[in-house]
């Protein structure tokens, strides 16, 4: 099949976040927090570690020991001699840090749905008093109303007293009303702003896909309208060829920029029920509900040669990256196996899409034939 002819398209390096304030909520003077931030740079420095904000704040937080079980797991990686790749490092900040800013909108919407209950029950309480000393009025001012059958000149102070009481009751009655409305919108607010959390938490924050922890969800639902329905569904799994050559020659901002392109390239390529997401680092899955894998692999195919017709350049220095080429694995569900034993035989055909040369797609089909 013949190659596209390939055409030059700018990507655009991101800057990474502002650093975390790692003084905030440790004790210790300027000084300790110096000491300690030394010796994380010589740390990474040792293990050959990028000096990227999400790897600084691992070495920091290891440091000085705050997280517990974070400093298990690098003690045991350090023991066992592990080397800290970039997906070693991406997976340790995920695991440790990734949705401390989602907690504190979640704590935020707690405190804010709190303070809007505890103002209606206050308001309805205020209400409650008022009704229950307009009713004693009512029944008061009856009672002096036959009283004062034979003495006309006290009505004037009953009718007062009456007034006085109902107008109390329409303030408040209108207070309660307003009240209700600002809580209606003031809730209406926070439900949205949760739904928002909600979303951002599944997604993944540079590429805009869907996140592993989203993917692997809709892969046990998927399994479960199998099981029901017996409707077939497959998956791609596709990994960026020689990702590390990039961010070693151009440094990570270009690198990032990167994977922005393969994932803006997914989305534009996916229509409907098929669900995209960046797995971790530089892989890729994209699960497709009632698929074949046949033509997952026509899938597969389009978003290869997609990929691999463009020349990419850096657009404020127009350095030229050059050609990005993606592998990609492809395999069909079946009813002896579960989602675990669906993803190991898509990585196992994409890694001989790798092992044969890149740049190209194999399927558990192709399996079938290389281990015969």
């Amino acid at each position: 099949m013949e190659e596209p002819k390939h055409a030059e398209t700018e990507i655009v390096p991101g800057f990474p976040g502002e650093p975390v304030n790692e003084q905030e909520g440790k004790e210790g003077t300027d000084d300790q927090v110096l000491v300690i931030a030394r010796k994380a740079i010589l740390t990474m420095s040792n293990h050959r570690i990028p000096m990227t904000p999400d790897n600084y704040r691992i070495w920091f937080e290891y440091l000085v020991g705050s997280n517990a079980a974070l400093r298990e797991e690098v003690d045991r990686c350090l023991k066992e001699g592990v080397r800290f790749s970039d997906q070693l490092n991406e997976d340790l900040c995920r695991k440790y840090f990734q949705g401390s800013v989602d907690r504190k909108i979640l704590e935020e919407i707690a405190r804010e749905t709190r303070r809007i209950l505890n103002e209606s029950v206050e308001q309805i309480g205020a209400m409650g008093t008022v009704t229950e000393e307009y009713f004693s009025s009512l029944n008061g001012c009856l009672d002096r109303l036959e009283g004062e059958k034979q003495n006309p000149m006290g009505l004037p102070a009953i009718l007062s007293e009456l007034m006085f009481g109902t107008r109390r009751v329409i303030q408040a009655s209108s207070g309660l009303k307003e009240n209700l409305g600002k809580v209606e919108k003031e809730a209406d607010s926070l439900r949205k702003k949760l739904s928002e959390v909600e979303r951002e938490a599944r997604r993944d924050a540079l590429t805009g896909l869907y996140n592993r922890k989203h993917i692997e969800l809709c892969l046990r639902d998927a399994w479960a309208s199998y099981q029901a329905e017996g409707v077939p569904f497959s998956i791609i799994m596709m990994d960026i060829d020689h990702f590390k050559r990039v961010n070693d020659t151009y440094g990570h901002k270009v690198g990032d920029a990167v994977l922005e392109f393969i994932g803006a390239t997914l989305t534009d390529a996916i229509k409907g029920r098929d669900i995209p997401a960046r797995y971790g680092g530089e892989e890729f899955v994209i699960l497709l509900p009632r698929t074949t894998r046949e033509n997952a692999c026509l899938l597969a195919e389009n978003i290869r040669r997609e990929i691999s017709s463009k020349t990419l350049r850096v657009s404020r220095s127009q350095q030229r990256i050059g050609q990005i080429t993606l592998s990609a694995g492809v395999a069909q569900i079946n009813v002896r196996e579960g989602t675990d034993s669906l993803v190991e035989r898509a990585d196992r055909a994409l890694y001989l899409a790798k092992n044969t040369g890149r740049n190209n797609v194999k399927s558990e089909k192709d399996l079938a034939v290389s281990e015969s």
